[in-house]
């Protein structure tokens, strides 16, 4: 169920500068799956979990519907990453994954499974994974900012973020969803796909947003370069006269959604964008980030 809260204003955080490059980076939207919520077990708990919440419960919208558990999009995306310098002749040096961290901003499917406890199973080495979730869009960026400090402070070669999307729900959400997809980016000490640079900043109230992202793309050196922008921005409102080329995120997928856009933009897939941007907004809870990829590696 979305959280909403008043965005309380937060202080200007200095950007963080990755010390792992970009791999890897996969998405994909999943088919109707195999997993169901319409048990009799599933029915007592979002009886009850809807009850405490005071929403409708309306399970007439799960009988018979098959869903994707995060567990299973998660092993599929985890199959799907490829990194370059595991096709070489060094792919026996390349490093193995040390910290599995998995973004969503819907609940999952089944809370009997867990894509962390899968993850931690079928990774090997059994790595250290956690969950990042009551973000809304900006899950990804708050796993990013979290696999970083991790990463910083254990000296980690490689870790892998999964973001995930369901959208099979006994119960009205409030968001306009499109499916269950997902996005899994691999970053390691010889990644060469990108350098990443991120800015963030919590409580930005919508009408702070224009201000805002003019800061930040300024303190990263990137006030003309191309940029992404997430669902809830509008180029004309919040970015007016920027020179550069801007891409839109449809929406239907929060947690996803906006690094599945910048995976998908035809310019950065071929190589052609040294520099590009990624910009979200949470309207719900104020929170603001800018993600700079710059093409090579470390």
């Amino acid at each position: 169920m979305p959280v909403r809260t008043v965005p309380t204003k937060g202080p200007w955080e200095a950007p963080a500068v990755f010390p792992l490059g970009l791999a890897a980076i996969t998405h994909r939207r999943f088919p109707p799956g195999r997993a169901r919520i319409d048990d009799a077990f599933s029915l007592r708990h979002f009886a009850d979990l809807t009850a405490a919440y005071g929403v409708d419960h309306r399970p007439e919208l799960v009988r018979e519907a098959a869903g994707n558990t995060f567990a299973d999009m998660a092993g599929e995306l985890l199959a799907a990453l490829d990194p370059q310098d595991r096709r070489t002749a060094a792919a026996t040096q390349a490093p193995p994954i040390d910290l599995a961290v998995v973004a969503h901003a819907t609940p999952d499917l089944d809370c009997r499974l867990a894509a962390v406890t899968s993850l931690s199973e079928r990774v090997p080495g059994g790595p250290l994974s956690f969950a990042v979730s009551e973000c809304g869009s900006n899950a990804p960026f708050a796993a990013l900012r979290l696999a970083d400090a991790y990463a910083r402070r254990h000296d980690l070669r490689s870790v892998a973020v999964f973001v995930l999307d369901q959208a099979t729900f006994p119960y009205g959400t409030g968001r306009d969803l499109a499916g269950d997809a997902g996005l899994a980016l691999l970053l390691t000490d010889s990644g060469a796909l990108g350098r990443l640079t991120l800015w963030q900043r919590t409580g930005t109230g919508p009408d702070d947003v224009p201000a805002a992202v003019r800061t930040a793309l300024a303190e990263l050196d990137a006030t003309g370069c191309p940029l992404v922008l997430g669902a809830a921005l509008d180029p004309a409102r919040d970015l007016p006269g920027h020179p550069g080329r801007i891409v839109r995120t449809p929406p239907g997928h929060p947690a996803s959604g906006t690094l599945t856009a910048l995976a998908a933009d035809p310019a950065w897939a071929a190589g052609r964008e040294e520099r590009i941007a990624v910009v979200d907004h949470e309207p719900d809870t104020g929170d603001l980030a800018v993600c700079l990829i710059e093409r090579g590696g470390r």
